[in-house]
């Protein structure tokens, strides 16, 4: 076994050990969990209508109050008088966009109804006109605290004789629902161009892919063969650029499927600081030359945890309950056909700058130097964040 080889090897045995040892350090919590809550949307009068249900029990968290988070739910005449802080705290946690337009909630009404399982408070707003042309609802649950494991809020939708039900907690707490006719396939088109602009605007996942990818210019350098000719040898920086795609494609559509289904999870922070940190070392390897590492197992190790970064911007965009696997491989495709994009357009000038053995030095040199600057920057901004 080489030197690099046995390195890599212990490298990858540390990653991993220490992803298990965050995870199970980020899983448990004594956090308090919120309660079940009702969602209804609907149209009357051509008006969005909304009614929330949630159980008293979870005032002290709704409206931040730790040292009412135990306590017993409050009486209906306390609960009557709490009623303008509660609207407060739902139209702050509570938001609906039609076509990525935000809808104003205006509050109608509250009362106190009894469920199977307790007494719980009931809010009614009145929403915008709905367009006769709107295309998505986007509803953003965010009342559920950063490690809840047990609250649940029952959602149905029922708009122009239609009617759709879905389920919310922390790992989907804002979801989008497709209107009309062509529901799936609108969803998968929004999706695949979600998912393309999301790597278009993720410079820094481009630029682990631009740091993985450079070294593969020193294997378009050209040799004379047997007669003195120059033959362009690009079949070896081919194999090297599609290994390495391939292996960053793979790594993060596992971590995106996972992270998305709710099965592996990390704090924000923490995910973008590694993707940083993946950054800074893919191209702080390029500038040595001491050991040699398998660029396509780097790939896919970090893209491990560029998976996770994916998965927070779909869960931001709003997964789509109805066609749930149709929404994760529409994002995906859109993430690779992006990817893919943007390395033909970034390959193009670099190849032209770089025709001479001592040009292609000096691209993977300041280029490197350049990616890893910007890294480290990155990184001390997101641990600072």
């Amino acid at each position: 076994m080489t030197t690099a080889n046995y390195l890599f090897r212990k490298f990858s045995l540390w990653f991993g050990q220490s992803l298990f040892c965050l995870f199970a350090i980020v899983g448990p919590s004594l956090a308090h969990q919120t309660g079940n809550s009702y969602l209804t949307v609907s149209e009357a009068n051509g008006r969005l209508q909304l009614e929330i249900d949630f159980i008293a029990r979870d005032l002290g968290n709704l409206l931040q109050a730790p040292d009412q988070a135990n306590a017993p739910p409050p009486p209906p005449e306390k609960i009557l008088l709490l009623q303008g802080p509660i609207t407060t705290a739902i139209q702050k946690s509570l938001a609906i966009e039609i076509d990525d337009q935000l809808v104003p909630l205006e509050f109608l009404s509250q009362s106190v109804v009894l469920h199977n399982d307790g007494l719980y408070v009931r809010q009614r707003f009145s929403g915008s006109t709905l367009p006769e042309d709107a295309r998505f609802i986007v509803v953003r649950y965010e009342f559920f605290t950063q490690n809840d494991k047990l609250g649940r809020a029952f959602f149905k939708l029922v708009i122009r004789n239609d009617e759709m039900s879905s389920v919310f907690d922390q790992t989907s707490a804002i979801q989008r629902f497709a209107l009309g006719e062509t529901k799936r396939w609108s969803t998968i088109g929004l999706f695949t161009n979600e998912g393309a602009k999301h790597i278009w605007e993720g410079t820094d996942h481009l630029l682990f892919l631009l740091s993985l990818l450079l070294p593969g210019l020193m294997l378009t350098i050209r040799k004379p063969d047997l007669n003195g000719k120059l033959p362009a040898n690009t079949r070896d920086a081919e194999k090297f650029a599609l290994k390495v795609i391939t292996a960053f494609t793979l790594s993060h559509s596992i971590t995106l499927a996972f992270s998305v289904f709710g099965w592996v999870s990390l704090p924000d922070k923490l995910i973008e600081s590694l993707i940083a940190l993946s950054i800074m070392i893919s191209a702080a390897l390029n500038l040595q030359t001491r050991f040699h590492i398998s660029h396509w197992k780097l790939a896919f190790l970090f893209g491990l945890i560029h998976g996770m970064g994916f998965a927070n911007g779909l869960k931001e965009l709003g997964l789509s309950s109805m066609y749930f696997l149709e929404t994760l491989v529409a994002f995906n495709l859109g993430v690779e056909l992006g990817q893919l994009s943007a390395v033909i357009v970034v390959s193009i000038p670099v190849l032209l700058l770089a025709r001479k053995a001592e040009s292609k030095q000096r691209v993977l040199k300041y280029g490197s130097i350049g990616v890893l600057l910007t890294s480290i920057v990155w990184l001390g901004q997101r641990l600072m964040a």
